[in-house]
């Protein structure tokens, strides 16, 4: 009985999964919302946001910066579209796969990494103007967003986004 009721569940588990491969209404609302991102596009997007911030113009910033990081983001995701038949295929596949093709597709990942990295920094930066600007209860949730999404080796802005974070809610230690 026990693993007839494992096999229902993996049964149930694998069907609602399934995804309908002709189902392009999110794919279809970014493009929507966002246009068609270009790497320079969304470079110039950064430079502005970066200036702005550095200037501690932080009411200009903070609608550059949510562009700018939704772009990246958007841009990121396209690129690491094109690494899909790679990832989706089977581990035998994959271990079958030449390493001279899997290395061509090295810079790609590495680009769509650097572009979320890009938007992690934009998310933090968008907190950290909304809490010079006094809107912290809009500050409080980009901050933990950044913090959500930031990787382990992005330490400095880490830092400052947790420093930001824990002053809002006044944690010392």
């Amino acid at each position: 009985m026990k693993n007839l009721s494992i096999f229902a569940l993996l049964f149930l588990a694998t069907f609602s999964i399934a995804e309908d491969p002709f189902n392009l209404s999110s794919l279809q609302e970014d493009a929507d919302e966002l246009g068609i991102v270009t790497q320079p596009a969304v470079d110039a997007l950064e430079e502005s946001a970066r200036q702005l911030f550095a200037n501690e113009q932080c009411k200009e910033a903070i609608p550059v910066l949510e562009d700018y990081s939704k772009k990246a983001n958007y841009l990121a995701n396209i690129i690491t579209s094109t690494l899909e038949p790679y990832y989706g295929a089977s581990y035998d596949d994959r271990k079958e796969f030449p390493l001279n093709k899997l290395r061509a597709l090295i810079p790609y990942e590495s680009l769509a990494n650097d572009y979320k990295r890009k938007r992690n920094i934009a998310f933090a930066m968008r907190g950290e103007c909304l809490m010079k600007l006094g809107d912290n209860e809009q500050a409080v949730p980009v901050l933990m967003k950044a913090l959500d999404l930031m990787s382990i080796d992005e330490e400095e802005w880490w830092t400052r986004t947790n420093t930001n974070l824990l002053s809002i809610v006044d944690v010392n230690i």
